[in-house]
């Protein structure tokens, strides 16, 4: 968010129209203040647990943390991968080094 207490024309890449950010403004400076903020987390955080107590929530949920493990498995054998490609250009790096340093 802009310091001189504005909204900005986008954020995330979404465009704010131009009567909410004139509106905005004055809870963008309440926002600033850490009790209000630490106060509006409390709420979402409460929202947030109400949300995932319902079946739909826990459904999605345990979707999308399928989906993230095996994308996780993915990228961890890719990272494995390069990983042992970095390995062995260190060594084989060091062993030029090595013999350079010897003649």
């Amino acid at each position: 968010m802009a310091k001189n207490g504005k909204l900005p024309k986008r954020i995330a890449g979404v465009k704010i129209p131009k009567r909410l950010r004139k509106s905005g403004a004055p809870l963008y400076a309440l926002l600033q203040n850490p009790l209000v903020a630490d106060l509006v987390a409390v709420g979402l955080i409460a929202a947030a647990d109400a949300l995932t107590k319902s079946q739909k929530a826990k459904a999605a949920g345990k979707a999308a943390k399928e989906g993230a493990k095996d994308a996780a498995e993915a990228t961890g054998s890719g990272a494995a991968t390069v990983a042992g490609v970095l390995v062995l250009a260190a060594r084989e790096g060091a062993k030029f080094i090595r013999a350079g340093a010897k003649a």
